[in-house]
């Protein structure tokens, strides 16, 4: 099953930002059970070098890579596709024209404006001309939904054609309500519920990042189909200090980095 088609039937994808440039933590991700990894490529230090080994070994791993790209321009998100993701989110998303820019740049002619070359490892090293629609038909795109100007537009962003689903930035939802960083306050909880209802009627998939465990099946109970729980940084901290704590007790003080 494809990324667009995981999104749009079957259970929710259960996901984590990876900003750690390593195979061996997308490899402990597949090995977790989680569903897909989003490559942190807007705040992670991850670019080109770094995709072209994370998405090969995610892919070996049977791990849909999805790249969050940098910006939306499509150089970012077509070098993305090329070395292989399965989709795309796209940060930053405040109007109907930026999100039909992201889709173009995403989806091969007659569909969008995405560059060709057929000798890219996304395309086997020497496609076929049958390869472009199936590359067309495999790609997700999403666009992030973060602040005031996305939030007032997102009629006409869920109306663009192509648009595989919105990824809402809790964070910034709540900053843009006047509640820097309480994604749990119930007008930012209110606004995330409108946004997946807005979505689901018109048939686009919604996808949130959820800093605990618990938040993210309270996103999921609500219709959610991708949930991105933390990043594999936060998680690899959390468990660093559980067996430090396990060992030497609480109150032991951690080490700060200079």
């Amino acid at each position: 099953m494809t990324l667009p088609e995981r999104l749009r039937t079957g259970s929710p994808l259960v996901t984590t930002f990876s900003m750690i440039a390593s195979p061996m933590i997308v490899e402990l991700l597949a090995r977790a059970g989680f569903d897909a990894v989003v490559l942190d490529a807007e705040h992670g230090p991850l670019g080109p070098e770094s995709l072209n080994v994370l998405i090969p070994a995610a892919r070996a791993a049977n791990l849909p890579p999805i790249v969050r790209v940098r910006a939306n321009e499509p150089s970012l998100i077509g070098a993305a596709l090329d070395v292989g993701a399965a989709g795309v989110i796209v940060p930053q998303i405040e109007s109907a024209a930026a999100a039909a820019a992201a889709v173009s740049a995403a989806r091969f002619a007659p569909d969008g404006r995405r560059g060709v070359n057929p000798y890219v490892r996304a395309a086997g090293y020497a496609a076929g001309v049958e390869w472009y629609p199936q590359a067309n038909r495999e790609t997700a795109v999403l666009v992030m939904v973060e602040g005031a100007a996305g939030i007032a537009a997102l009629p006409e962003i869920l109306a663009v054609p192509g648009l595989d689903g919105i990824f809402i930035g809790p964070f910034d939802l709540s900053q843009a309500l006047g509640r820097p960083g309480d994604v749990e306050h119930p007008e930012v909880v209110a606004r995330v519920t409108a946004i997946v209802a807005a979505a689901q009627a018109r048939h686009v998939a919604t996808g949130i990042f959820a800093p605990t465990p618990a938040l993210a099946r309270r996103w999921l109970d609500l219709g959610v189909r991708l949930v991105a729980v933390s990043f594999d940084t936060a998680l690899a901290l959390d468990g660093f200090r559980a067996a430090r704590q396990a060992v030497r007790g609480p109150g032991d003080t951690p080490r700060v980095l200079p």
